[in-house]
């Protein structure tokens, strides 16, 4: 597969590629309009967008007199730096998560058990008095709670890494980019 063409990320300033600019809705910048730092407009790119991820450049736009002051190789180990933190921040969320499915999971599972056994007693002869209908209802009853009950632990241990891990992947991809700088000649300077 071919590699995606480069980002061109047009900014006012290059402390806004990792900090969060103040909302400028005119501003030829995506980022500084929605008031967004460049590296979380661009993982809001290739979140979950596998050509987006095969992208190998990263070509930051800056007015001309900005541009020719950066080093591209700054803020490239810059960028990799923060793309690695933010990694095992991630890396970190993600043991927490099935730490606490597995938590969850444990209790809900003692609730079904407890529930089951509470349905069991509504179809035995201990309340055989309370009538058939009565009965049905609390035996069915506690069942649906038991296996409802469960829904959590499941939503954690299945559904919430998958989030997780697709911003890793994005991550990584921001994190294997080559960061160049060019002069925008189009746009002026905003500030």
């Amino acid at each position: 597969m071919a590699d995606a063409p480069p980002f061109l990320l047009p900014l006012s300033e290059l402390g806004h590629l990792f900090s969060v600019p103040p909302i400028a809705p005119l501003s030829p910048s995506p980022a500084e309009a929605l008031g967004v730092s460049g590296v979380e407009h661009l993982l809001n790119l290739l979140h979950m967008d596998k050509q987006q991820q095969r992208t190998r450049e990263l070509i930051l736009l800056l007015p001309p007199e900005k541009a020719a002051a950066a080093s591209a190789e700054e803020t490239g180990r810059a960028l990799h730096r923060v793309v690695q933190l933010r990694i095992e921040r991630e890396r970190r969320e993600l043991r927490n998560t099935y730490r606490y499915g597995r938590r969850t999971a444990g209790i809900a599972l003692l609730l079904l058990a407890v529930c089951l056994g509470l349905a069991s007693i509504f179809t035995s002869d201990l309340t055989a008095g309370l009538g058939p209908i009565m009965r049905a209802t609390f035996e069915y009853g506690f069942e649906i709670i038991g296996w409802v009950l469960l829904w959590h632990p499941i939503d954690i241990l299945a559904f919430t890494p998958l989030g997780i891990r697709a911003r890793i992947t994005a991550l990584q991809a921001l994190g294997a980019m080559k960061v160049a700088i060019r002069a925008d000649q189009t746009a002026p300077a905003f500030s």
